[in-house]
Parts: C-alpha cells; structure tokens; sequence
C-alpha cells in the first residue's frame, strides 16, 4: 500500500516542472542580482539556494510575478526531490505547503491565482498524498498546532498554509486569520497581510489589539480613508489610546496638506488634539474649521468641550448655547450644557435639562446615569432610594446600597439592599451585604433569616454559604459575650437563660450553664450541664475534672474518683491529680465504715464485700485486714485470720489485740511455739488489766515448754 501512494507523489511531484520558465524579470540592481542568481541555481538544482535567493528578490519587490512563480518552482521542484530521492515526506509535505502559499495566498491578484488553478490542484494532491503516507492528523486543531510548530521553527510560508486550513473552522477562523497577517507582514506582503487582518476582525470585531494590527496595515500602504475608520473603530473601544491618536493624526495632516481648506479636517485634527490635551492647538484647529464652515455645529459642541475640560464654564455654555439658539432640540448640546451647569454647580438647572434630553431620547443611559448622580447629591438617602426605586435598576440600588454600607449608614443600606432585591431577586451579593448589615447591628436573626432565604434561592453559591456560617458563629459569640457579661457581674439566673437560649447547643454555652448553676449552688444541674458540654469534647480535661469536684462535694467519692482519673488520663498535669488522691482517700474511707457497720451487724457476707474493696484499693490497710481477720475468726477460717493479722501488726501499731487474736488462732492451730510469741508480745503492750491480760498470763504458765 505504501508503495503505490508514494509512486502517486513521484509522478505528481514531477508533473510540477510543467510550470515552465518564467519570464526574466525586468529591472537591474539588487532585484535583477537575486533574481538571476535564483534562476541559476533552480537550473542547476540547486533548490535550497534557489528558494534564498527568490526569497531575497521578493523582499526587494513583493509585487513581482515572476519572482513569486520562480519561487513557486523552486519548492515544488525540492518537494519532488524530497518525496522521490529521499522518502522525507515530513519536509516534501513543509515545501508543497510553502508553493501553495504563494499559488494561492500571496498573490494580490485574483487573475494570478486562477492562472495557476491546475498547479494549486496538483500541489494540494501531492501534500495530500505526502500527509497520508506520514499518517498526520488533518483536524482543524491539529492544523492550527501544526502551524505553530512551522512558524516556531521559521517555516513561515508552510505554517501561513496550514493556518489558512485551520481558518476553515470558525474556532480557529479568527486566530488562524491574524496569524497569517503577521507572517505575511514578516514576509513584507503588508497587502495581502491587511486582507487576512480584515478576515481576522470580520470573525472577532472587539479585539482591539487585532483592529489597531489592521489600522497601522491600512495606513502604512496608503489606504487612509479604510485606515482611518479602523483607527476610529479602534479609539471607540479604547481610552484615547495616544498610538491610536497619533495615527489618526498623521493621516488627517496628510490629508490636510493636500486640501487646506477642508473645515472638516480642521475640525477632527482639533477634537485629535483635544484628546492629547492639547487645548491650545485644538482650539487652534477648530477657529480655522469655523471660518472654512460657520454652519458646522459640531465644531461648535466640540469647543464647548474642550473649554469645558479647562473648566471654562461660561465659554463652554456659550459655544453650547451658540448651537441652540440655531437648533434648539440639538441633543448634544443640550446634554453637554446640562453637564457645564451641574460641574458649575448648578444642580437644579442642570436636572431640568438633562430631563429634556430623557424625553427626547429615552434610550440615552448618559442622560439616565447624569440624572441619577444629581437625584444621589440633591436627596436624603432615604428619598434617593425610594426615587430609584420608582425610576431606576436593581444594579443602581445595589451600587447605592453598597455606597452607604461603606459609609456604614447600615440602616440606610438595607433599605437600598432590600429595594435592590425587590426588583430583582437574582442578585445574591444583595442578599449577602443586606446580611452583613444586620450583623453589624447584632440582628443576628434577621441575617440568618437573609441568608437562608438565599441559600435556598442559590444552594451553590459558596458567598453564602460562607457568610451564613459566619453569620451563624457570630451570633453565637455575641450571645456568650453577653451571657459571660451577666456572669460576671453576678447576675447568674440572666446568664443562665442567655446560655441556655444559645441553638444549638455549643460547648461554651453548656459549660457557662453549668457554671451558673455551680454558681446558684444547684450542683445536680451543674452537673447534668457538665456531662452535656464533655459529650461535646470528649477531650476537654477540665470537664471532667469539673465534674468530680462536684462530685466529691457531695460526698459521691465513687464518682468523683472515676471522673477525675478521666481527667488525669486526659492531662497528666490537671489539677485534678491532686483532688484525686484526696477522694480516693475519702472513698477508701466511707467503703470501710460501711465495711465496719455491716460488721457490727453481723452481716459478713457484705461486710467482707466491702473489707476486700477497700483492701483492693489500699493492700496495706490495717482496719480492713484486722476486721476482715475477726470475720474469718467468727467463720472459724483461722489461718485466713491469722493472714490478715499479720498484716496489721506488718503495717500499724494500733491494735496491740491484734497480738491476742493471732496467739488464740495459732494456739488453736496446735502452733504453740508462735502461740506463746505472740501471748508474751500482747502482755508486754497490753496494759489493761482484763480478762484477755490474765487469760494470756494464764496460758503462757501452760506453754512455757515452747517458749525457747
């Protein structure tokens, strides 16, 4: 398959030659010295230097036929060269495309493209063949980036083709156009590049930058009257662009010299120099164009003007009035004098005529806009805003609006916004500022009613999303402002309510509940409000420190003690690790009591349950070993006795009975050595004289054998 497309190009590509040659070129110098060199060389197949050489020719004389035919010939015939004897088809289809260029694009003259239809048609196919056979993309985008690869690496002619393919499709029309523009520029063709301009600005009329490209073309071939309205086009979409300016200037003064007596051309090389600021030579301008033409009514606003932007005001008015003293209804001149008297001052004037030029010509937004800035400076905010209401837009009421909220007149401003939102509700940013407003006043209610009404009207709207939840947390920072101010100054039941009215609920307000509660000494709610605000942060190690405090003020040490180890494990630090040690000190204690009282009324079985608890908490404490001894002695497990005993006379010295239990229970035991110990330890400590001293006496006599 290869083979047949590329037996296509060779045979196409010689076909090329038929072009014969053409004519010698006329002229001598420079030109003749390139072009002759050029027709040597293309003789010799020499075709690289004979495309320089042609290329060079052209510069000197674009306009030349025979140049651009040479040239034609010498790409074709390398193009051939390239495809048959080198299989480059990459730079055979570059050198097709650059012949096709000057077939079809560079010429001015429609004649010579259709005198070479049948070389265009055979160029085409042979770069047809050759894209094939390299397999590229033909797509318009593909065209367009192609194209700014050639022109990246000086392949202008070749890249001005494939963007003149790329201008086929209207997404690329108009950027491929003013490319080829500027490459015929760089190829000096400044004809053919104003063409392309023009195609360019025919796609995209608002790009100033492309119409000013267009303008300088126009003026620099001489085509002053086209270039003239390009520059005019241009200045109407600029702010007296100076080149813009200069431009014009240069071709009304061209103009000028050839036809002095011109009164319009005095008159637009005045308003020229009047937008430079040169008032001196622009009024210079405009006396010669009154003498040529005293008819000439815009000559005369024009003076107006520009002794307005000196701010001669009474001049001004007088060039004005000149004009409506002939044309009373005269617009221009009537707005421009209403414009005077409102710089001078003088508002009310100023407004009766503006109000005329509105009636003659509703549509005119200058007039519109002038009336409203008078209304704006001669009103109450209030009245302003009721007349735009009446008479206005909502983007007037919205600018209005926004105007007083940066004067903070907040209540004013809302009024603006709201009326802003009644004729037309699609403005968010109205919603937002009205919001804001009441924040700003601490209408935390109003702006959170706003701003869900916008939200619901535009749920994705990220401004209002935002402001609500800021909105949002403000409110609740004012309210716990204002909740802490009434703790502090005592007034606990005020701060109470005020933190119990924050929704929903937040930590700081649960905790400022709490502690009012704390405050008013109702520690069961204190408490409840605590465990509210901890369910809020789990991580907060003052809550639960809180929390046992109150415990253990009510004596609860069991939950006193569970909540300040939650403290202690949340920050080791906390004060809470001291409170601790005293609660568990307090808890130990309460559990042996309890212990102690089931004791006494023989309830064993519980009292042990609380004896083995507070052993569990303090392993060395002796009150519940010598009590929880005595009730293994009463359930006859001595040696369990004996154990716990001996832990109390390990740790205290505060039961020296202790010494009697543990010389009965060994004694019963048959351990009459250890029994006769502790019978001699319990009557040397023991100083009552009781029936346990004699019974201790007495069987120490008995047991004397073992005392060794």
């Amino acid at each position: 398959m290869n083979k047949k497309i590329l037996g296509t190009v060779c045979c196409l590509a010689v076909c090329t030659s038929l072009l014969g040659n053409p004519a010698f070129a006329a002229g001598s110098g420079a030109f003749a010295e390139h072009y002759n060199a050029a027709q040597n060389y293309l003789m010799q197949n020499q075709f690289s230097s004979a495309i320089a050489e042609f290329k060079k020719s052209l510069r000197i004389n674009y306009m030349d036929n025979s140049a651009r035919i040479g040239l034609t010939n010498s790409y074709l015939a390398r193009a051939a060269y390239y495809a048959n004897q080198e299989k480059n088809y990459d730079k055979a289809a570059n050198d097709f495309r650059s012949a096709l260029f000057y077939l079809k694009m560079y010429p001015t003259s429609e004649q010579d493209i259709q005198n070479s239809i049948g070389m265009i048609s055979s160029a085409t196919t042979n770069l047809g063949q050759c894209l094939k056979v390299t397999g590229a993309d033909t797509s318009a985008g593909a065209r367009f980036k192609k194209a700014e690869e050639l022109r990246a690496i000086g392949e202008f002619p070749a890249a001005a083709y494939e963007f003149y393919k790329a201008s086929e499709n209207d997404k690329f029309a108009s950027n491929a156009n003013s490319q080829i523009a500027d490459l015929m520029k760089i190829l000096g063709n400044d004809s053919r590049s104003a063409h392309f301009y023009k195609l360019a600005l025919e796609q995209n009329p608002n790009d100033g930058a492309l119409r000013m490209k267009y303008a300088r073309t126009l003026d620099k071939i001489g085509e002053y009257d086209t270039a003239v309205k390009a520059y005019n086009d241009a200045l109407a979409n600029s702010k007296g662009d100076l080149e813009i300016l200069y431009g014009l200037e240069r071709i009304y003064l061209k103009k000028l010299a050839q036809n002095p007596s011109d009164a319009e051309l005095n008159a637009n090389i005045g308003a020229i120099k009047q937008a430079q600021g040169d008032f001196e030579s622009a009024l210079s301008y405009y006396g010669k164009a009154e003498q040529l033409n005293p008819e000439n009514i815009t000559t005369r606003i024009n003076v107006g003007t520009l002794y307005q932007a000196k701010k001669q005001y009474t001049k001004a008015i007088q060039a004005y009035d000149s004009v409506l003293t002939i044309h009373p209804d005269n617009t221009d001149a009537m707005f421009y004098k209403a414009q005077a008297l409102s710089e001078m001052g003088d508002k009310q004037n100023a407004l009766s005529i503006y109000k005329k030029v509105a009636a003659m010509n509703p549509s005119n937004k200058e007039v519109k806009n002038a009336i409203i800035d008078i209304m704006k400076d001669t009103m109450s905010p209030s009245e302003y805003i009721s007349y735009l209401a009446q008479n206005g837009t909502a983007n007037d009421l919205y600018d209005f609006g926004y105007k007083l909220h940066k004067e903070n007149k907040i209540d004013e401003a809302i009024q603006a916004y709201k009326s802003s939102i009644e004729k037309d509700s699609s403005k968010a940013d109205a919603y937002v500022n009205m919001a804001i407003c009441y924040a700003a006043q601490d209408d935390y209610k109003n702006a959170s009613n706003i701003l869900n009404i916008a939200k619901n009207k535009f749920p994705t709207n990220n401004l209002v999303l935002k402001t609500l939840k800021e909105v949002e947390q403000d409110a609740v920072s004012t309210k716990l402002a204002s909740a802490s101010s009434s703790y502090d100054n005592k007034d606990y039941r005020k701060a109470l309510q005020e933190y119990l009215s924050i929704n929903p609920p937040t930590e700081n307000s649960m905790l400022g509940a709490a502690a009012s509660y704390q405050a008013l000494e109702d520690y069961q709610n204190a408490i409840t409000y605590y465990k509210k605000a901890e369910s809020l942060n789990p991580k907060n190690a003052e809550i639960p420190y809180y929390i046992g405090y109150l415990y253990s003020e009510q004596k609860d040490w069991s939950n006193a003690e569970t909540y300040l180890k939650k403290a202690v494990s949340l920050n080791p630090q906390s004060e809470a690790k001291s409170l601790l040690s005293y609660v568990s000190q307090n808890g130990t204690l309460g559990i042996l009591n309890e212990g102690i009282d089931l004791f006494e009324k023989q309830d064993y079985k519980n009292a042990l349950l609380k004896l083995n608890e507070v052993i569990k908490k303090e392993a060395n404490n002796a009150y519940a070993h010598y009590y929880r001894g005595m009730i293994y002695d009463e359930q006859k497990q001595t040696k369990l006795a004996i154990a716990d005993y001996l832990n109390v006379v390990k740790n205290s010295s505060d039961f020296p009975i202790v010494n009697y239990l543990l010389a009965v229970d060994y004694d019963t035991n048959s351990n009459y050595k250890d029994a006769f110990k502790y019978y001699k330890i319990f009557t040397e400590k023991y100083s009552t004289d009781d029936e346990y001293l004699k019974y201790a006496k007495s069987r120490m006599e008995e047991l004397k054998s073992y005392a060794g």
